[in-house]
C-alpha cells in the first residue's frame, strides 16, 4: 500500500516576551557625567571627585535600564545584560499586572523589603509575581499584562 508523503507533526510552539524598562534619560545622563568628569579632570588640579563621579556615571549607564524576559523557563530580569533575578516557572505561584507607585515599592532601584523584592525604575505598569517561598517580586515594565498572561498560560503549568 502506497501512501503520500510522510506526515510530520507540527513543531512545538515557542513563546517568549521581552521588554526594556527604565527611563530614557539614564544612559545619556550617565554618558554625560562620564564625559564631563574626564574633561574636567584635565582642566582642574583637584580631581578627588573624579572616581565618585565616574562611578555614578557608570552606574547610570549600566543599571539605568532593565530587560524583563518571560519564556517557558520562567522570568529573568537583567541589567547591562547581566541577570539580576531569575525565577523558574515552578517557583511562580501567581502572576498579575497592576499599577505601582515608587513609594509602594520602596523607591527607585532594587529594593528589599519584608516579604517583597522590587526592581523599580519608574512608576506605572508592573509585573507582580507571587513566589512559592511566600515572597513577592515586583518589576516595573510596560505591557506587564501580556507577561502575566503568558506566565499563567504556559503549557505545563500547574
Amino acid at each position: 500500500m502506497e501512501g503520500g508523503p510522510p506526515v510530520t507533526p507540527p513543531a512545538p510552539r515557542r513563546v517568549a516576551w521581552s521588554r526594556h524598562a527604565g527611563p530614557a534619560w539614564c544612559a545619556p545622563a550617565g554618558g554625560l557625567v562620564i564625559a564631563a568628569s574626564i574633561g574636567l579632570a584635565f582642566l582642574t588640579p583637584v580631581s578627588w571627585w573624579l572616581f565618585p563621579a565616574l562611578l555614578v556615571g557608570l552606574l547610570l549607564v549600566l543599571f539605568g535600564s532593565t530587560r524583563v524576559t518571560v519564556d517557558a523557563r520562567g522570568v529573568t530580569v537583567s541589567a547591562a545584560r547581566l541577570p539580576i533575578r531569575r525565577f523558574r516557572t515552578d517557583q511562580i505561584v501567581a502572576a498579575r499586572s497592576g499599577y505601582a507607585r515608587l513609594a509602594d515599592l520602596g523607591g527607585f532601584g532594587y529594593r528589599v523589603m519584608p516579604g517583597r523584592h522590587t526592581v523599580s525604575l519608574r512608576p506605572g505598569d508592573a509585573l507582580w509575581l507571587e513566589l512559592n517561598s511566600g515572597r513577592e517580586f515586583v518589576v516595573t515594565v510596560d505591557d506587564a499584562e501580556t507577561a502575566a498572561r503568558l506566565i499563567t498560560e504556559f503549557p505545563g503549568r500547574r
